[in-house]
């Protein structure tokens, strides 16, 4: 990327800094992005997460409101006003729902018209599914929309059901997520590694999925796919990783017993080395049921090189190519069909699914293009043109 004399200092408003897809598609984002032409600011609604430490190495202000969760105060409003006033950014980009509320709220009043970017990461099939307080933030932001000059989206579905749902900005322009392929790639050491964490031998068949624990993630779709894996006659050891994914959790130990896979499935809980978790799966999955828009643990999968099996949500089947197979939401039959597929495989063929699926990522979703069409939606609206691909 060529700076420009000028630099363009871009302030992010996003929910919280814990990690997840969104709070890790930004932090990506500001790595990739040059520090001299893209002065950053994060400011965090709530209080400070795991994900402001990397932000800052990557040369970012960092700013907790320290709110807590729900709707953006006043208060918190007229704080983050003073933190914009003093950061003077030439673009404001909020992020998720609350995020986009908030940097809303901050720029209100402002006698300098900063231009404002929203950015959704989540398709919206059905509003219900959503916590009451969320969709009133969604409902407040679809009424809005209008006056918000672009809309980012990760994904045309997402785009699509925001669109249906009233979110009506004169500008919107989807840019999928980027995915850093040497952070994320093939390594027999993790392989090794994990399955000696896990005490299983070498050649054991491992099966992965990465999700923090929410009813939309499928856990109980994945476990009932594991226990079907099993009853086929493959030895396999299912793990699950991520926040609240632990024995602790009564819901999933309750349907781990039940469905007889105490010596067959590992919780292991938060983790900060998914790059190792990933590059040492066989297979990595994806249950979510709904809600996904471009999901971040199918693309770092098949940037190490790990075939996947994930559920039709979003633009999972676009994301996946030919890395993997895709099967209907919310149905264990299926994705332990898909599994039975792609662990059947000769050893050498499951490799060589996993290489198609990180070629084609490299082809079309890496980090440095992503961070690229941020960089000119960027200077264009900084100059007072937003662009976008549909208005």
């Amino acid at each position: 990327m060529t700076a420009p004399e000028v630099p363009v200092p871009v302030a992010h408003v996003i929910t919280g800094l814990l990690v997840g897809g969104a709070e890790s598609a930004l932090a990506r984002l500001v790595s990739a992005l040059p520090r001299a032409e893209f002065p950053t600011l994060v400011v965090s609604l709530l209080a400070e997460g795991p994900l402001a430490g990397p932000l800052r190495a990557a040369g970012a202000e960092v700013v907790s409101l320290g709110m807590r969760r729900g709707v953006p105060t006043p208060a918190a409003a007229w704080r983050l006003h003073g933190v914009l006033r003093r950061f003077r950014p030439a673009v404001v980009q909020g992020w998720m729902y609350h995020g986009n509320l908030g940097a809303w709220l901050g720029l209100r009043g402002r006698v300098r018209r900063v231009p404002l970017v929203w950015n959704i990461r989540q398709t919206l099939a059905d509003l219900s599914r959503e916590p009451r307080g969320t969709r009133a933030v969604i409902l407040a932001g679809a009424w809005l929309s209008p006056g918000v000059p672009m809309t980012v989206y990760n994904s045309e579905v997402a785009r699509e059901q925001h669109a249906a749902l009233g979110f009506r900005s004169p500008a919107t322009v989807v840019i999928p997520n980027g995915f850093d392929l040497e952070l994320f790639r093939p390594s027999e050491e993790a392989r090794r590694s994990l399955r000696e964490e896990l005490g299983q031998p070498d050649d054991a068949l491992v099966v992965g999925l990465v999700n923090r624990l929410h009813p939309m993630k499928g856990h109980g779709t994945f476990l009932e796919a594991a226990r079907r894996v099993l009853d086929a006659g493959l030895q396999v050891t299912f793990v699950c990783a991520g926040r609240g994914v632990t024995p602790s959790d009564p819901g999933l130990e309750a349907a781990i017993r039940r469905l007889g896979l105490a010596d067959r499935v590992r919780l292991l809980g938060e983790r900060s080395d998914s790059p190792r978790l990933f590059a040492g799966f066989d297979v990595a999955c994806m249950a979510s049921g709904w809600g996904e828009g471009f999901p971040n643990v199918v693309g770092e999968a098949m940037a190490c090189g790990t075939p996947c099996v994930a559920t039709r949500v979003g633009d999972t089947a676009a994301l996946l190519g030919p890395g993997g197979v895709v099967v209907p939401p919310a149905d264990g039959e299926a994705l332990a069909a898909g599994l039975l597929e792609v662990l059947s495989l000769p050893a050498a063929a499951r490799r060589a699914l996993g290489q198609r699926g990180r070629a084609h990522l490299a082809a079309r979703y890496s980090l440095r293009a992503s961070a690229e069409r941020y960089a000119e939606l960027y200077r264009r609206l900084a100059v007072g043109r937003p662009g976008g691909d549909r208005a």
